[in-house]
């Protein structure tokens, strides 16, 4: 009990020092209250609320500057209110919705705090772990790579608090040297695109991924939307052009395009489901299969052709012209621009094959756009509508040429024949499989098959890039339906694109006249197919070692479609 006086003695003798300190008027009028209190302090017998009852005069803190607020009534007992603000010193600020002092449960306080350490479900990473942390093995964790952090999401080490968080992505607040690199490639990408007339999807994707950190997820919404920019270029300025060999036919051919982009379309519905179910092993090996085969088809009749472009070179020097070698072409580049007569005019002879395929591809954006759940049974009620039209439009296409099939006997355009008019669809639809299933889309695979059914490079070059259109507005319009696209980067990346194919088309147009060698549009194919290849397999490559290390299943998962 000695022990106990001599702490309220001390802490009485203190508080009351320091009341007494900020005394500034009428000090005498409360000098016996003070004695009164200096008397119980010199005999050990004053307490807490006995201090606190202390008369504040004029000049003295308000009782609000406390924490507690002590009142003697005329009866003497002693009454102590509630605490009207956590301000005095040493008390804990707890501080709810309403602003009133209030101790929070443990779920608000780990839900503030970040819910690192707890135990999750790598399926439910958001709502257990929040959008700072993942789920890595079970447990909420620090970020160690972009690609774990929800989608449009960047890891970041943020001082303050000393660990890896996921952070909305900002390309202002982040940009790096990667970005400028990645810029770069995109841009010579673009133009090397440009020259063949393709999308380029097949290196934008590993770029963005390898060098940005970009998702899959990410990587390819934002790929479309480029795609979309230089695509819709090449299509301006092709539409008014001429088919070099039949100056009454446009370069860009519409009956090819009406005949097996239906086909096209049923193939990438088809390889897109096939996509989600099969292991990464099977995509990265068909993957290189496929490409390596174009690869080897495109290069081999593009050297081909370039020796015989070198042979007629050769052979009209010697006969004494000036054989194309560099002199008998324009000596100035020249911007192309669109040709809307020229184009009025085609569109005359070639109006029941634009309205079919603007018919397909409205109807394919309107069930795009009733897109149902996941392995409902609307679902695939829903798929098997979209191949019934396609394989309607198909039919509407061949009856529409099959009374032409004689006129087509020409080089350089493909022969429509009552074989042909089913089997060349069927080529397409496995093209169109292809791209869907490997994640590259149709173009990449449609352009080298159109080189192998007769097109000459300038037709194939313009049909190709309006194959390409189609396919990836779709693809884009869907993807910012979704509210997958990510503003900031489609802005820059689809600027540079579409500026780099207008560049490409300027040069590869301005070699064309200068040098005759159409080869080199085939040597470009070639050449995005190559670049293709080696990224796709790099990054293919490095998600199967993932999985292999991580001890992921191997096999066809049905669980990935039902959940996409």
């Amino acid at each position: 009990m000695q022990y106990v006086k001599i702490v309220q003695i001390a802490l009485s003798t203190c508080l009351h020092g320091m009341l007494q300190a900020h005394a500034l008027n009428d000090i005498t009028s409360q000098v016996d209250g003070q004695n009164s209190n200096r008397q119980l302090m010199a005999h050990g017998r004053a307490n807490f609320l006995e201090m606190k009852n202390f008369t504040a005069g004029p000049g003295w803190p308000t009782p609000d500057r406390f924490s507690r607020q002590a009142t003697k009534p005329s009866g003497g007992q002693i009454t102590v209110d509630a605490p009207q603000s956590p301000s005095w010193w040493g008390f804990p600020k707890y501080t709810n919705e309403d602003g009133i002092g209030a101790l929070k449960s443990w779920p608000q306080l780990q839900k503030e705090q970040g819910m690192i350490g707890g135990i999750c479900d790598s399926t439910k990473s958001m709502q257990q772990c929040g959008i700072d942390f993942v789920c890595r093995n079970s447990v909420c964790s620090e970020c160690v790579t972009d690609k774990e952090c929800l989608e449009k999401h960047k890891c970041i080490f943020q001082a303050a608090r000393a660990r890896n968080i996921c952070i909305p992505r900002d390309l202002k607040n982040h940009w790096n040297h990667w970005e400028v690199i990645a810029t770069v490639l995109i841009i010579l990408t673009a133009m090397l695109s440009a020259a063949a007339g393709m999308g380029g999807g097949g290196v934008y994707v590993p770029l963005l991924i390898l060098l940005m950190g970009l998702s899959t997820k990410e990587a390819v919404p934002l790929s479309q939307a480029m795609i979309v920019g230089g695509a819709i270029v090449n299509v301006i300025m092709f539409c008014g052009e001429r088919h070099p060999n039949y100056p009454t036919r446009p370069k860009i051919d519409y009956e090819v395009i009406m005949m097996m982009n239906p086909g096209l379309a049923a193939g990438v519905t088809v390889g897109v489901i096939s996509h989600f179910v099969s292991p990464q092993w099977l995509i990265v090996s068909v993957l290189i299969v496929t490409l390596a085969i174009s690869l080897q088809k495109s290069l081999t009749k593009g050297i081909q052709q370039w020796k015989k472009e070198s042979a007629a070179i050769a052979a009209s020097q010697a006969s004494g012209g000036s054989g194309g070698g560099g002199s008998s072409g324009s000596g100035s580049i020249k911007i192309k621009g669109v040709d809307l007569a020229s184009f009025r005019e085609l569109i005359k002879t070639n109006t029941i094959s634009m309205m079919l395929i603007w018919g397909c591809w409205l109807a394919f954006l309107l069930m795009n756009l009733l897109k149902q759940p996941n392995c409902s049974p609307m679902y695939w009620l829903h798929k098997a509508a979209m191949l019934l039209i396609c394989a309607i439009f198909t039919y509407i296409g061949a009856r529409q040429i099959s009374g032409r099939e004689a006129n087509n006997a020409e080089e350089g355009l493909i022969q429509w024949t009552s074989q042909t008019k089913w089997l060349y669809p069927l080529y397409a639809a496995v093209a169109g499989f292809l791209g869907g299933f490997l994640g590259i889309g149709g173009g990449i695979v449609m352009s080298p098959l159109l080189l192998e059914l007769g097109l000459v490079p300038e037709a194939n070059q313009a049909t190709s890039a309006m194959f390409v259109f189609l396919s990836s507005s779709l693809a884009t319009m869907q993807f910012v339906l979704a509210g997958a696209a990510m503003p900031q980067y489609v802005a820059w990346f689809t600027a540079w694109v579409t500026v780099s194919t207008f560049v490409g088309q300027t040069l590869i147009d301005y070699i064309l006249r200068k040098y005759k060698r159409s080869s080199l549009i085939v040597l470009s194919i070639a050449g995005i197919i190559a670049c293709s290849l080696c990224m796709m397999t790099l990054v293919g490559g490095i998600d199967i070692y993932t999985d292999i290390k991580d001890g992921r299943y191997m096999g066809f998962v049905t669980h990935k479609l039902c959940g996409a």
